[in-house]
């Protein structure tokens, strides 16, 4: 799978750079849009992850901006990523190979 960033991150404080990372690391581990939206709800049950990001799910694609500080209600001007749905189901899209100890 390949993502495309739009735009950049920026580094607002060091809990956005890591909110970014475990918003990509969620769509690089889930199969589908369903799963991903899932996956993306459990892990913001605290809110950590929707205080620096907001996130849609509309004409069959996930879109992601930064919020400009924690919890505003204004976001940068550039999306972060658009991703199709298609993309999290692809064909030649290969699952990450994950190993724990």
């Amino acid at each position: 799978m390949q993502i495309e960033f739009l735009g950049p991150v920026y580094h607002t404080s060091q809990s956005a750079v890591n909110a970014f990372a475990d918003i990509v690391n969620l769509i690089i581990l889930s199969d589908n849009i369903v799963e991903l939206n899932r996956k993306l709800l459990q892990r913001d049950q605290s809110g950590g992850l929707s205080a620096y990001f907001l996130w849609s799910f509309g004409d069959y694609t996930f879109s992601l901006w930064q919020r400009t500080s924690y919890g505003s209600n204004m976001c940068f001007e550039h999306k972060i990523i658009e991703l199709p749905f298609v993309t999290l189901v692809c064909k030649d899209r290969r699952k990450a190979n994950i190993i724990s100890h």
